[in-house]
């Protein structure tokens, strides 16, 4: 579907087969309302903006109109053309988040050369997420819009932490931004470490 949040503009257009007697009444988002005529008699199109008291879900509307001498048209209930917009206006949140490496001695540990591996599951469908590992963008691949991961290579340049961090900015479908995410959900964490073992006896 078309996604709304808050502050988005919905337009409606519609074409008729002939020129139409006045402007055809929409009923929109609990609105009653009339066209705007645009290039002529026969194209007509509305402007609606969200707002936070909109419902959300799929917008319904109907459309009653009239030709220029009194016959009333079958009111029109769904789009003929693209797909229903949906308002959305909740935030997307974090549901999952896994952080490992790739390292023969544990998942748990990293040297340079090793690869981080986030993974992250939101609770809806999201756009591609952005996501920093050790402060450097990561690639991200999406197996759908809910399920991503993301990874990063550690070089011998990254600083050594006892805890790499790690940031997910994410929006939904609609666009509603969800809050930065640095911390998993299941306690894993990854120690990366640049320097070499010494003995000391």
């Amino acid at each position: 579907p078309h996604w709304a949040k808050e502050n988005d503009i919905i337009t409606v257009t519609i074409l008729s087969n002939e020129n139409l007697q006045t402007s055809p009444a929409l009923t929109m988002l609990s609105d009653n309302t009339d066209f705007d005529v645009g290039i002529n008699e026969k194209n007509w199109t509305f402007e609606i903006a969200v707002t936070g008291g909109h419902t959300q879900g799929v917008v319904d509307f109907n459309i009653a109109f009239e030709d220029v001498v009194g016959n009333s048209g079958a009111s029109v209930t769904e789009v003929t053309e693209g797909k229903n917009v949906t308002i959305d206006h909740g935030a997307p949140l974090i549901a999952f988040v896994n952080i490992e490496s790739n390292n023969d001695n544990g998942g748990e540990l990293a040297v340079p050369l090793n690869i981080i591996e986030l993974t992250v599951i939101t609770n809806e469908n999201i756009q591609e997420p952005t996501i920093t590992i050790a402060t450097n963008p990561a690639d991200v691949d999406g197996e759908n819009a809910k399920n991503w991961t993301a990874t990063y290579q550690m070089t011998a340049n990254d600083e050594d932490d006892n805890q790499l961090d790690f940031s997910i900015a994410f929006s939904d479908s609609a666009g509603n931004a969800g809050a930065t995410h640095d911390a998993t959900t299941d306690g894993s964490s990854v120690e990366f470490s640049t320097s070499e073992p010494t003995l000391t006896d």
